[in-house]
């Protein structure tokens, strides 16, 4: 005989069930690897604050795969029902919306369009190689199959190599209509609006909107597509200025600054981590090593690069080539506008360049008979710098090592008006 007790905390289980609300997480803009943290959070905090079901609000253009991917596993694993509701779902965005149990469509929206583009600074945006293609596929038909969906229909989001009569040709790869979604099972019902599409999929009415947290938003502007190479460019060209001029001043602290922004971002949503970082300040230690430990460039200039390319590649994916090429054309016209105009610039007697211009070296005179003169480095030599011979001042370059102010060098090579120096010991 069952206890009344029992009936009645199942009563109250019953009852507390069905006043819990409806949680809306919203999946708008560019899809990118914060949003995706932002998603996974979500639905952590929704199951354990007990709602009833996930509503997807899904209006994006598309983004990153490898964020979409994210997104897609995190909803298909919840144990909480999940209704995608569509605005507009092209891309990236009709992965995450065909994971959902239901998917409804708004008035005038569509779903599709999932063709990966690869986009670089200098060509225009072309498709993926097959191969790619051949996975992203692949994900989409376990999807379908994983949610009851057509599964040819989800291929042929992705792949233009498949024709669906009637609706899309060779060479393009398949959108639907909001009713054409239903007609043929992609999407379960069309809704007027949101609380209509709570109705039809017997979702609680009553819902909580879960806002994208600051920290995200920061996140999102921090390692959006063009902040972040523009980022990255500032920090190693406020370093470059830095190591060329003595001391420590602006140009270091705005270069660690702009590290740091840039870094911030990926921390804060979990694309950066130990590893990342490490390879970037160890490219950066083995660059050092070779501008001033080591003359010429060799295995540790090589070295340093491929640790920052592999920092990079690790935090941004398929975008990391954008990103890096982004920051090195800015950071090349950077150089070029620093060294040639910002010593001319009055602020510039503001920033610790002041210290470099005011020790330059007066017109030359003839340098031949300096080789094998002894003299005291005037400026850090990093390599470059200012070193005086009797009373002659005179520009300078180290043989490959840091020189600091105050050193005994001697001239060890002429060649027209490059003066070569090595510190002299003892």
């Amino acid at each position: 005989m069952v206890k009344p007790r029992l009936i009645l905390s199942f009563l109250i289980f019953l009852a507390g069930w069905a006043q819990a609300a409806s949680y809306v997480v919203q999946i708008e803009g560019t899809i990118d690897n914060p949003l995706a943290a932002y998603v996974e959070d979500a639905l952590v905090r929704a199951e354990r604050e007990g709602a009833s079901g996930v509503v997807l609000w899904i209006d994006t253009p598309g983004g990153r795969v490898d964020a979409a991917m994210r997104i897609s596993d995190a909803v298909l694993q919840t144990p909480l029902p999940t209704l995608a509701v569509v605005k507009n779902a092209f891309s990236a965005g009709a992965l995450i919306a065909l994971s959902a149990e239901q998917v409804a469509m708004l008035p005038g929206s569509e779903i599709g369009a999932a063709l990966p583009i690869v986009v670089t600074p200098v060509t225009e945006p072309t498709a993926a190689d097959r191969k790619f293609i051949s996975a992203l596929k692949g994900k989409f038909r376990a999807v379908a199959e994983a949610r009851g969906r057509p599964v040819e229909l989800a291929e042929a989001m992705v792949d233009p190599e498949i024709e669906v009569e009637g609706l899309a040709g060779k060479g393009e790869p398949l959108t639907l209509t909001a009713a054409k979604a239903v007609e043929l099972g992609v999407a379960d019902f069309e809704a007027a609006s949101l609380r209509d599409a709570l109705e039809r999929a017997g979702f609680a009415a009553e819902t909580v909107l879960l806002d994208v947290p600051t920290r995200i938003e920061v996140a999102r502007f921090l390692t959006s597509m063009y902040v972040a190479p523009i980022l990255l460019a500032l920090g190693l060209l406020g370093l470059i200025v830095e190591f060329f001029t003595p001391g420590f001043g602006v140009p270091g602290l705005l270069g660690l600054l702009a590290l740091a922004l840039y870094f911030a971002g990926g921390v804060l949503t979990g694309m950066s981590g130990v590893l990342e970082v490490t390879l970037f300040l160890a490219g950066i230690a083995l660059l050092l090593v070779e501008m001033f430990l080591i003359p010429g460039f060799g295995v540790a200039g090589i070295a340093g690069f491929v640790a920052i390319g592999a920092s990079i590649y690790l935090t941004f994916g398929d975008q990391a080539l954008m990103v890096g090429a982004i920051a090195v054309v800015t950071g090349a016209v950077g150089l070029v506008l620093v060294f040639r105009y910002l010593p001319r610039t009055r602020a510039a007697h503001a920033l610790v360049l002041e210290g470099a211009i005011g020790e330059q070296a007066p017109p030359r005179e003839r340098l031949e008979p300096l080789e094998g003169a002894i003299g005291t480095a005037i400026t850090d030599l990093r390599p470059a710098g200012t070193a005086r011979f009797g009373q002659r001042k005179v520009d300078v370059v180290s043989d490959g090592e840091f020189v600091p102010k105050g050193s005994t060098v001697r001239v060890i090579l002429v060649e027209g008006a490059r003066v070569v120096v090595r510190k002299e010991e003892g």
